[in-house]
């Protein structure tokens, strides 16, 4: 045969997409997932299922749409945060390159879209309320999450300091959006306590586990040998502690000016460290605030009633 009859042949074909191109083009991907995590998502869905009865099959698909866009959402912060470490490895973009790690995120949200689809046929329900079917509730938290990630991400490069009260509105959308999928696809699904507003309950949880990591990244040790030795400095974010200590004393420009320069140095990170703890005191302002949102936290969960699982995930996560 010609060789253009061949390709005209071809181009008429219905080939096949293999799982074997598919695997190659999910590398940075898998990698990612392959190394071990908290199951966090998992952990919380379990818990919160104890109020509203999703069905089983339902319940797998929304962990897994929400684990999903949760660890597609590191691939991209790996990028655009410069890091160099994720759960004790080297970041997928360093092993396989941005663009194969940039496809492989784009294409994983749109396999969530697919998701999305197969729950909402599967839901067997025709009187939705606008907005909570399945696709909207994520476009909406997805639109959230990317507003939350972009004023992240504006402030650190232009080294603006947001005030408190504009950080939490950022992690409300950016680290709360993933948890609020979560909880608005169980409740979309729930045979239970379908009346109930948990979004509260998750906003206040949510707000919650990103200080408490803000906190860990630059005090825990065990958080070093995963993600770097207090990696936001050098990553220039204005994490939760340090907008407390720039504003303490808006008059030191010690830390914006060591933030500016992105330190690698242990002891430039140390010194910026020192200055928080005993000049600011912004590591015992974390904890104090961090005790009371477990105190709010403890009131919601007193409202909507018993839950054990959710009490213990909780309890682990409170810092010591």
């Amino acid at each position: 045969m010609p060789n253009h009859s061949r390709i005209i042949s071809k181009t008429l074909d219905s080939s096949p997409w293999t799982q074997e191109n598919e695997s190659a083009i999910l590398a940075p991907y898998t990698y990612l997932t392959s190394a071990p995590s908290k199951e966090t998502l998992r952990h919380l869905a379990n818990a919160l299922n104890d109020w509203l009865k999703v069905e089983s099959t339902q319940l797998e698909l929304i962990i897994k749409i929400a684990q999903a866009l949760q660890n597609d959402s590191l691939l991209f912060d790996d990028i655009e945060d410069g890091s160099e470490l994720r759960r004790g490895q080297p970041v997928a973009n360093t092993v396989y390159g941005v663009p194969q790690t940039v496809n492989a995120a784009s294409y994983i949200v749109i396999m969530v879209y697919k998701d999305a689809l197969e729950l909402h046929a599967i839901m067997n329900k025709t009187d939705f309320i606008p907005g909570s079917t399945p696709v909207e509730i994520i476009t909406e938290e997805l639109l959230n999450a990317h507003r939350g990630q972009g004023m992240d991400i504006l402030w650190r490069d232009h080294v603006r300091c947001p005030s408190e009260d504009e950080y939490i509105d950022m992690i409300k959308n950016k680290t709360a959006s993933l948890f609020r999928i979560l909880m608005r696809l169980m409740m979309a699904c729930a045979t239970e306590r379908k009346d109930v507003n948990f979004i509260p309950l998750i906003d206040l949880i949510g707000v919650m586990y990103q200080i408490r990591d803000d906190y860990s990244n630059l005090r825990d040790a065990s958080y070093s040998d995963t993600k770097g030795f207090a990696e936001d400095l050098t990553e220039g974010k204005f994490s939760f502690p340090l907008v407390h200590a720039i504003r303490a004393d808006e008059s030191n420009t010690q830390l914006l000016d060591i933030i500016r320069q992105r330190p690698k140095s242990p002891a430039l990170k140390g010194q910026a460290l020192s200055y928080m703890e005993s000049e600011t005191r912004s590591f015992d302002y974390t904890l104090a605030v961090l005790r009371a949102l477990q105190g709010r936290i403890a009131e919601e969960m007193e409202m909507l009633g018993e839950n054990p699982m959710l009490e213990k995930l909780l309890s682990r996560l409170r810092v010591k």
